[in-house]
C-alpha cells in the first residue's frame, strides 16, 4: 500500500497550517509551499479540495492566506484520506479483474487478505487525528 503524493502533501501542508495560523493570523500559500517543498499550482489544487470540504478556510488578498475550519482533533486522517484520494479503498484488491468485479465485502471479506488489511487501515485512518499526525511528523 502506498499513500498517494496528494495525501501525503495535503496532510503535510495542514500540520503547517495547523502550527502556524491562529484566529488572527492566515498562512499563506506561497509560505506553505517554500517550506513544505511543493509546487503552489498542484498545493492549489489540495487545498481547493480542503476548503470546499470545510476543512479549511480561506481568505483571499493581500492579507489572505487559510487556517484550519475545525480543531485538529476533530479531523480524522480517513477524512482527509477521502477527500484527496480517487480511491474507495485504501488498500485494494490485488487480485484479477474478475476477482474484483466478484469481491465484496460480503463475498471475501472475512477471507480475502486485501479486505482484512483495508479493514484494519481504514480503521487506523478512522482513530487518528491530525493533532497525532501532527505530534509524531518529526518521526515520518
Amino acid at each position: 500500500m502506498k499513500i498517494s503524493t496528494k495525501v501525503r502533501y495535503g496532510l503535510r501542508a495542514l500540520a503547517y497550517i495547523a502550527e502556524k495560523s491562529g484566529e488572527e493570523k492566515l498562512v499563506r500559500i506561497k509560505e506553505i509551499a517554500d517550506d513544505q517543498n511543493i509546487s503552489v499550482q498542484y498545493l492549489e489544487q489540495i487545498l481547493f479540495k480542503l476548503k470546499n470540504e470545510n476543512i479549511i478556510e480561506g481568505k483571499r488578498g493581500p492579507n489572505g492566506g487559510y487556517r484550519l475550519a475545525k480543531e485538529p482533533t476533530e479531523i480524522t486522517l480517513h477524512q482527509l484520506y477521502k477527500i484527496l484520494d480517487e480511491e474507495d479503498k485504501v488498500i485494494d484488491c490485488n487480485e484479477s479483474e474478475e476477482h474484483k468485479a466478484t469481491c465484496s465485502e460480503q463475498t471475501c471479506g472475512t477471507t480475502c487478505i486485501w479486505s482484512k488489511l483495508d479493514s484494519a487501515m481504514t480503521k487506523i485512518l478512522k482513530e487518528t487525528t491530525l493533532n497525532e499526525f501532527i505530534k509524531n511528523k518529526d518521526m515520518i
